[in-house]
């Protein structure tokens, strides 16, 4: 059984997650918080857990509860728990309580209107009547969202382009796109789909739009127009359906004596509603919720101890994924120039060396004889400091000073030859020596590490140096401080380590890598063949004989 945490069953955490902006609360020392938005990417739950852990401060570790106000509630229950564990990774919680932004605006405010209707980078209304809660639009950029931030945004931007194309009026939005995004009209569509997150980009033209109006323009008038119209009809159907007699608008889109705010109202004119002027926030309407128990009736909550298993394992491949995904990106430089690395020591018949302890020794051997590996890798191994035999040993092996010597005595290194040094910690006594002894020898260092875990102040070893200090090359796995990236709930220590999965998938790009550079430098690599394909044992035979007299391995 996983027991409750030990924390004030009366401390929270309030966010209200918009598209462009997420604002926060913690009740442990009333506390504000903000930062970035995030809007419709491929994994909205890791995305927003990730920028809301990101902005939560650093003094709150654990809470009893914590309530998400957002637009776009996931509506699977597998995303909700997936968004729930997720952030259990950078707080501790009870529970999770999930609710609409206008429903919890709706909360925020003294007087409660009977519509609310929220407009920032979406738009949602929430009905709320004695015998009669419903929400209307809410229906996301794809298909709905009219009025809202990013459809005014999106309007201007194909009006703009129209215009440069000759197919439409000309308007001053043209300028305005150009100037808003840096770009020239002719790159601009380009430019916008080719963003990580194009809809906030969008949606922050609306404002553009607004001044254009407010300065006349026939187009953007036109545009801030159709949005108050369709505005105006939400208003419309609440009160057919529900004979709604109050109505409250809240947004950055449609702030208060603006432009939209005012069409809006002449547009309702004709209506018998009245419009509660009292501002009504998300952020106070998620804070009631939490501390009134009460009102989380009827909300989707979620125990973090009750979390199934499957939940915590896709978190793990989930989380995998992204720094996969994420030094993709940033190793790219590295990847190139141990590439260049590899395919310099080839050309000159020279060997490329792996070396790795504990469980680096299995990336020392992840492109050692395999299937699709070049064939002049040359792993540096000694029972000592491997996993077989005498484990806790060889943990104290490993920094014992002098052993790197001995392995570089039986193990020739040369001049021009390339030596890959694993470490995740990259303070170990044996790696450092390693890597200033190839160096001494004229090889050139490649170190696979953690660069984050170095630098910890959380961190083992005291060590002057690390590896990525000294290496040439530095291939930084991006992994956690510890390695192990999950914390399950209730669990003391955390699992999931990354460096070898990351690890081997950077080792093996810049194998791929190389094999295309020694190509266009007219250079056949020799490669190993799977031995359970036809012609395996013949083409590995070849290369066996080759460098037997290299590598004592292949005898």
């Amino acid at each position: 059984m996983v027991t409750q945490l030990a924390t004030n069953s009366d401390s929270y955490i309030a966010i209200d997650a918009g598209g462009t902006r997420i604002r926060g609360y913690e009740s442990l020392t009333a506390t504000e918080f903000t930062g970035s938005g995030v809007t419709h990417t491929h994994s909205l739950a890791l995305d927003l857990a990730r920028n809301i852990s990101a902005m939560i401060p650093e003094t709150v570790s654990e809470v009893d509860t914590v309530v998400l106000s957002l637009a776009a509630i996931p509506q699977k229950t597998e995303d909700q728990e997936l968004f729930a564990a997720a952030l259990s990774q950078r707080v501790r919680f009870n529970k999770l309580v999930i609710v609409s932004d206008t429903k919890a605006a709706a909360l925020s405010s003294s007087s409660r209107a009977d519509l609310t209707i929220a407009v920032g980078t979406g738009i949602t209304a929430f009905v709320e009547m004695p015998n009669h809660n419903f929400e209307l639009t809410g229906h996301g950029y794809l298909i709905g969202d009219e009025a809202s931030g990013f459809w005014i945004g999106r309007s201007g931007l194909n009006a703009a382009l129209r215009a440069d194309e000759g197919r439409g009026p000309v308007t001053s939005l043209l300028k305005a796109a150009i100037d808003f995004y840096k770009v020239p009209a002719s790159k601009l569509a380009d430019y916008l789909h080719q963003l990580p997150s194009p809809v906030g980009q969008v949606a922050a033209f609306a404002p553009s739009v607004v001044s254009a109006a407010e300065s006349g323009d026939a187009e953007a008038l036109f545009i801030i127009s159709q949005a108050a119209n369709e505005i105006a009809v939400l208003i419309e159907v609440a009160l057919e359906r529900a004979n709604i007699k109050t109505v409250a608008l809240l947004g950055g889109a449609i702030p208060h004596g603006g432009l939209l705010h005012t069409q809006v109202l002449a547009a309702s004119q004709s209506l018998d509603i009245e419009f509660i002027s009292e501002s009504a926030e998300p952020l106070q309407g998620a804070r009631k919720i939490a501390e009134n128990v009460e009102l989380q009736n009827d909300l989707a909550v979620i125990s973090s101890s009750s979390l199934d298993h499957q939940i915590w394992s896709k978190l793990y491949l989930q989380n995998a994924q992204e720094l996969i995904g994420r030094v993709a990106i940033t190793q790219q430089v590295a990847v190139t120039s141990c590439v260049n690395l590899f395919a310099d020591a080839l050309a000159n018949g020279k060997m490329i060396h792996t070396f790795g302890t504990g469980h680096s020794h299995l990336l020392a051997e992840e492109i050692f004889y395999r299937a699709g590996g070049l064939a002049a890798i040359y792993p540096i191994l000694d029972e000592r400091l491997m996993l077989h035999k005498e484990v806790v040993k060889g943990s104290q092996n490993e920094r014992l000073p002098g052993l790197a010597q001995e392995l570089i005595n039986q193990h020739p290194i040369a001049k021009g030859d390339v030596v890959i040094v694993i470490s995740n910690s990259g303070g170990n006594q044996v790696t450092i020596d390693l890597v200033k002894l190839a160096q001494g020898l004229g090889a050139k260092v490649i170190a696979v590490t953690s660069v984050n875990h170095a630098t910890s102040k959380s961190a083992r070893s005291s060590a002057a140096e690390k590896i990525h200090q000294l290496a040439d090359v530095v291939l930084d796995n991006s992994g956690v401080v510890g390695d192990a990236s999950v914390r399950v709930a209730g669990s003391v220590m955390s699992a999931g380590p990354t460096s070898t999965v990351v690890g081997g998938a950077l080792l093996q790009s810049v194998v791929v890598g190389t094999v295309a550079e020694c190509l266009k430098r007219g250079i056949q690599p020799e490669i190993f063949l799977s031995s359970n394909l036809a012609g395996g044992d013949e083409n590995n035979a070849a290369i066996f004989d080759k460098y037997r007299s290299l590598i004592d391995l292949y005898n």
